[in-house]
């Protein structure tokens, strides 16, 4: 039971969420009262006046290059929609405005098809309402030329999947993922052609290499390779289906498409992706295949417009909506068409639709649940790479699922199972700001483990820098009554140290630790845990009631996940000035500058922070000073004291030599960290900290 994250980030699922009332069964397909199904897109187009073309004269073409003759085909793609009709963090970018853009590409270009490329069912509130089944109506009214086959669309297991597939009037396309008789996925097909004016176009698409560890698909069936997919695939369309042209739908990450690109001959394009990642342009690969990613949902839209002849790309453009009402224009690159949502009207009948789906949900989810005194995070950025204030907020309401009966040592929530890539407060934040945040039917758990595997076990779950990286180094979880230091360098994983409760790990001693059925089903967790507790409780629903039952919240960042590039060691030298006591560390070997002081702070095991009054560097000697006032209380109250500081630093790209196509990469990678972190260790046993 799984599921991933736009940024190539693991999830999962179960089953639909019963604590969440369903709506009464009704003869009429829902969101379709009218039988209006029946018509296509032209045709309500047709008779819609003034629903697109007036959003077609708003939004003109940009580029240079548009397409005028048979030789040349435009893809407009992608979807990636997770089950959503509306932006999570602004309702104004929504699917009416992206349709209308849609069709406004399509009418503008000849020979222009729009393809899809999956994750289209789920993870949201609404997927998990619905399975999925409110998406394909909205779906068949936009009429892709195919969708490759994502891994969401198995979030509610192959049944449901299949019976989506199957309500479609468009194909769903995957080359690498075939039954247990090596037959396609029942209501899709391994690839497909479409007759493009004059020009054949062959389709295709692949799921991520892990698809049985991060979907709930059947154990027994298969997963091929995806090289070896894509080469059957192309070769399959050229030298059978007579395509002119070839593209891959594909749901693979970043790295992975660039390896197909560069592997697989007679491939003209690669769009979309599993990865969610933004290109500034497309990129032309291997033997000239162009691959293009211009993320996901309701944020950005691609246009290509190739040569068949050649296959080269002769023109393209990436939309990038934005809200003026609170927004500027997101880029002045030449071809990137910024479209403020306001310019763009709403297609009559996708706005009706996703109201009607939406609607009871708002009536029962839509009012103020709780208050926070501060801004929660949810984003992906920061819950995959660093501590942040809803992790530690979700986490304490986790460690409450035994109720007075169990003290629950630890909690773990799984960054990915954090959805919504949004923030909310301060302020009020509603029923739904909250299922948004945790869409998924994920039942809380309760394990016994040792100490000796829950140290196995965060080793396991960071994932390390290394060559290449998208992401840079993460912790890619978040937790409570737990605080650990973690290295992520040259593709291997370090935990350092850890505290449970305020007490060192010890590898012997058992602890209690929370999370939810997916992450402890796929992990070291379960698998040499004793499961205690099954909860019965759902993720979502269960911290909701328990944030509506505090009324005001106000979560702290405390020092939980501590990450640590560079160990500078012990201090080796004190000296005592003008009420200021300093501790002089080596400069860690990696630094090009060290950053200012308010990037540095002590803490010790019982999160008790203090901040530095100083920091400076003398050669090869960095000093770090606090004020003897603050200091001498702290480390003469506890001899067993374990007082670390943490601190930036600028790294130097040449020491580290992360590379990307034999580039240096630009450091630290990741989005929430502008610089690298040493740890320097505080021996709280030297005399001279002592009150003389």
């Amino acid at each position: 039971m799984s599921r991933h994250d736009p940024n190539g980030r693991d999830d999962s699922v179960k089953r639909s969420n019963d604590s969440v009332e369903r709506r009464d069964d009704s003869d009429e397909p829902r969101g379709d009262p009218d039988g209006r199904f029946a018509q296509s897109r032209r045709e309500f187009v047709a008779t819609t006046a003034g629903v697109s073309l007036g959003a077609a004269g708003a939004i003109g073409a940009a580029g240079t290059a548009g397409a005028t003759s048979g030789d040349t085909l435009t893809i407009v793609h992608d979807t990636h929609f997770h089950g959503r009709f509306e932006d999570a963090a602004d309702p104004e970018k929504n699917v009416a405005r992206y349709h209308t853009m849609v069709d406004a590409l399509r009418d503008e270009h000849e020979n222009a098809i729009f393809l899809g490329i999956g994750d289209d069912l789920a993870p949201s509130l609404l997927g998990l309402e619905f399975q999925g089944e409110h998406v394909i109506p909205a779906l068949n009214y936009m009429e892709p030329a195919a969708i490759g086959v994502g891994n969401h669309e198995f979030d509610f297991g192959a049944d449901v999947a299949i019976e989506r597939f199957e309500e479609s009037t468009f194909p769903w396309v995957v080359a690498n993922l075939l039954t247990d008789e090596g037959e396609p996925i029942p209501g899709t097909e391994r690839w497909t052609t479409i007759a493009v004016g004059d020009v054949t176009v062959g389709v295709f698409g692949l799921g991520t290499d892990n698809f049985h560890a991060i979907t709930d698909y059947p154990d027994d069936w298969q997963v091929l390779d995806t090289i070896e997919a894509a080469e059957a695939a192309v070769d399959a369309l050229r030298n059978d289906e007579g395509a002119d042209f070839v593209v891959g739908a594909l749901h693979l990450s970043t790295g992975r498409q660039r390896e197909v690109a560069d592997a697989v001959d007679g491939l003209d394009a690669i769009v979309g992706s599993h990865s969610g990642t933004l290109f500034e342009e497309p990129e032309v690969r291997g033997d000239g295949t162009v691959l293009s990613e211009f993320d996901d949902e309701f944020d950005h839209l691609g246009r290509l417009t190739f040569d068949v002849a050649s296959g080269e790309l002769v023109d393209w453009e990436r939309v990038d909506f934005y809200n003026g009402e609170f927004e500027d224009p997101p880029s002045d690159h030449e071809n990137h068409r910024p479209v403020d949502v306001h310019d763009v009207e709403e297609d009559e009948f996708l706005r009706e639709h996703a109201d009607e789906w939406i609607a009871d949900l708002e009536e029962r989810l839509g009012r103020p649940f709780f208050e926070s005194a501060v801004e929660l995070d949810a984003t992906f950025d920061t819950n995959y790479a660093r501590e942040s204030r809803w992790g530690n907020l979700m986490t304490d309401v986790m460690r409450e699922v035994g109720g007075d009966e169990l003290d629950v040592d630890v909690a773990i929530q799984n960054a990915g199972g954090i959805r919504s890539n949004a923030t909310y407060g301060p302020g009020e934040i509603t029923g739904l700001d909250v299922m948004n945040v945790l869409p998924f039917p994920n039942e809380i758990e309760v394990v016994e483990v040792t100490g000796e595997v829950l140290s196995r076990y965060l080793e396991d779950v960071t994932r390390p820098l290394s060559d290449g990286s998208t992401f840079g180094a993460q912790p890619a979880i978040q937790v409570s009554g737990l605080q650990y230091e973690w290295r992520g360098h040259d593709g291997e994983s370090e935990l350092l140290s850890a505290f449970v409760g305020g007490e060192p790990l010890a590898a012997d001693d058992t602890y209690l630790v929370a999370s939810n059925d997916f992450e402890i089903g796929r992990s070291i967790l379960g698998e040499e845990g004793e499961i205690v507790v099954h909860s019965g409780q759902y993720l979502g629903p269960f911290v909701l009631d328990r944030l509506e039952e505090r009324g005001t919240v106000d979560p702290e960042i405390e020092g939980r996940i501590l990450r640590v590039d560079e160990d500078v060691g012990e201090h080796r030298e004190v000296v005592r000035r003008r009420g200021e006591t300093l501790l002089r560390f080596p400069v860690p070997e990696g630094a090009e500058a060290i950053e200012g002081v308010e990037t540095f702070y002590a803490l010790a095991e019982d999160y008790e922070r203090l901040e530095p009054a100083s920091v400076s560097v003398e050669g090869d000697d960095l000093w770090i000073g606090f004020r003897t006032s603050d200091l001498q209380p702290l480390v003469a109250g506890d001899d067993d004291l374990d007082l670390r500081v943490f601190g930036g630093f600028d790294p130097d790209e040449e020491y580290y030599d992360y590379r990307d196509d034999g580039e240096l990469m630009e450091l630290p990678v990741a989005a929430t960290w502008d610089y690298f972190k040493l740890k320097a260790t505080v021996d709280t046993t030297d005399p001279s900290l002592r009150p003389d």
